[in-house]
């Protein structure tokens, strides 16, 4: 754990408050005098120990601490402690609570009717965190988004922030409408030569800038241009990654539960086991039906529709698409028809297919009392990883390599009817509840994995 530490020109209202010694620091180091600097102010004393702060073996106990002033009042202070040990973070967390406690008291101050006619960066921003989130959206414009979206949206505007502040740029005092092409010049530089992003990365982040943007125009009817709409997209070269039958059989071979241990980095030197009972059955049934990780998890029994008695397809939920859409606006998605292969129904069948058919229970993992769909997805993704780094077959595989590698095959045994299965394109599958049984036959006919 790394201790805390405050710049010389620290945001107003974040302090460290050690609970060891209930004392609080506005500074962790020597700094210049405010209004006189021919005089330093030296480094604060550890409360606890009597010597320097950066002595302090008690470190783990210090918080950020975020304190403001009860408008309306001479003296009086709330605080609350946060969280975090990142300062970027805890400086967005300090405006939220501001801002929070100005509504709270419902209290004006002599510049709130002034400040509302500027923007700034670190308000907009902390406001389109929370409309991801759909706080204070209305319910016909709510969309349901992931976390790890909401995540990466969040750490891309905070890389923005950083930008900023290495070229002497206070950003909670920057105004939306005055970032401009110079701004925009630096978190090119940062991204490039700083970061040492690649090309496909970098048009990610430009990206998510380019949508936070677009949203603060139509939010605050600024009458500026989106200048994130002049970046252009860097030259990227996709590789498909798939996953050959020796790599993948020798894959299968090697998940056992001796195998499982992954050593952890720290002083601890913790290890933690990657094995789970439904780890082999999962990856199969990503390779077999082509499916996401999160839409394997959700697969069920009663998921598999039988032609003349014969399991035929599987009519898979299309949740990606349906989150976009949006609750009110989704039903009538249709859903990823999955042919039944040989080589899945060979899978079915070790599954018990006959035991479970028409059944509600969850195809892999059906116990899942202590386990939610989150943790069994990572636990697909992050043992897939652990275990195809043990091949030593001198590249990286993800999980995802299995949903490409089906793909592969489909595509070169329907020659083009595969849109028709995989979703990809608006084109339905269903037309008021009929399945084109012509390409789901063909496709159980011809498709097999790794020939």
């Amino acid at each position: 754990m790394r201790r805390l530490n405050l710049p010389g020109n620290k945001y107003k209202g974040i302090n460290i408050y050690c609970s060891k010694c209930n004392k609080y620091f506005s500074r962790t180091k020597k700094i210049k005098h405010p209004t006189d600097e021919t005089k330093d102010l030296p480094e604060p004393i550890c409360g606890d120990s009597g010597k320097k702060l950066k002595t302090c073996n008690n470190f783990d106990k210090h918080k950020f601490k975020l304190r403001t002033h009860i408008p309306g009042t001479h003296n009086g202070v709330i605080s609350t402690t946060v969280d975090t040990r990142n300062y970027n973070e805890a400086i967005i967390k300090a405006i939220e609570f501001q801002n929070q406690s100005q509504e709270k008291f419902n209290v004006q101050d002599s510049n709130q009717t002034s400040a509302k006619k500027r923007i700034y960066l670190f308000d907009a921003q902390i406001e389109y965190l929370d409309f991801l989130v759909n706080v204070g959206v209305p319910e016909h414009q709510k969309v349901e988004r992931s976390d790890n979206y909401i995540k990466e949206v969040k750490a891309n505007l905070l890389l923005f922030n950083d930008a900023m502040s290495k070229n002497k740029i206070q950003t909670k005092i920057l105004r939306l409408d005055n970032i401009e092409d110079l701004h925009v010049g630096f978190f090119h530089a940062f991204l490039l030569d700083e970061k040492k992003y690649a090309n496909k990365t970098y048009n990610s982040k430009m990206g998510a800038l380019r949508g936070f943007f677009k949203w603060s125009i139509k939010r605050y009817k600024l009458k500026t241009h989106n200048i994130f709409e002049d970046v252009r997209g860097r030259a990227t070269s996709r590789e498909v990654k798939t996953i050959t039958k020796k790599e993948f059989n020798d894959l299968l071979n090697i998940i056992l539960p001796e195998g499982g241990i992954l050593q952890l980095g720290g002083k601890a030197r913790e290890k933690k086991n990657m094995y789970r009972p439904y780890l082999k059955d999962g990856i199969e049934l990503c390779l077999h039906t082509g499916g996401r990780r999160e839409e394997v998890v959700e697969l069920k029994w009663n998921m598999i529709y039988e032609v003349e008695g014969i399991p035929t397809y599987i009519a898979m939920q299309n949740l990606k698409v349906e989150r976009m859409l949006g609750d009110g606006f989704n039903e009538n998605v249709a859903p990823k028809i999955i042919p039944i292969t040989e080589g899945l129904m060979n899978l079915l069948e070790r599954l018990n297919y006959q035991e479970h058919k028409n059944s509600d229970d969850y195809i892999i993992c059906p116990d899942r009392k202590g386990s939610s769909h989150k943790y069994i997805m990572e636990s697909l993704s992050r043992g897939f990883s652990h275990y195809y780094k043990q091949l030593d077959a001198g590249r990286e595989l993800q999980l995802k390599c299995l949903r490409k590698t089906y793909l592969t095959y489909l595509e070169a045994a329907l020659r083009g009817d595969t849109k028709n299965l995989s979703s990809h394109t608006t084109d339905e599958v269903l037309h008021k509840h009929y399945i084109d049984e012509k390409i789901v036959h063909k496709a159980v006919r011809e498709v097999a994995i790794f020939g």
